[in-house]
């Protein structure tokens, strides 16, 4: 697993990268129009073997502070997609999110993974 942080014009304030079994996964955190909120941005993407990505679907859900938000994308029969968690917790340097993606394919559980970031002021 791979973990990142980015910075851009002051807007993004994190993002999560993951790969794992022919996805690849990233969360981005900026701040949102109100205080204490935060827009989590997922990707979720199929590499092919020659290093072509695909993006499946890309959620977006706003979250209060200390508040989990979960979004989730899935079939009619609800045995394949994707579900998306994130936490975003304001501490006294800056902020911790949490984000956590799980893909699931005809019932089966291909991809879990969470990440962890802080990030300082």
């Amino acid at each position: 697993m791979k973990k990142g942080i980015s910075v851009v014009a002051g807007l993004t304030l994190g993002i999560c990268v993951a790969a794992q079994a022919g996805y690849r996964t990233e969360a981005t955190v900026t701040p949102g129009a109100e205080a204490h909120e935060y827009v989590v941005q997922f990707k979720i993407m199929d590499v092919a073997k020659d290093g072509k990505a695909k993006v499946l679907s890309a959620p977006k859900i706003v979250v209060q502070a200390g508040k989990e938000g979960t979004v989730r994308v899935a079939d009619e029969q609800a045995d394949s997609g994707f579900l998306c968690t994130a936490l975003v917790n304001e501490t006294e340097g800056g902020i911790e999110a949490t984000t956590a993606l799980v893909v699931k394919e005809k019932g089966a559980e291909k991809l879990s993974t969470a990440q962890t970031v802080t990030l300082r002021k």
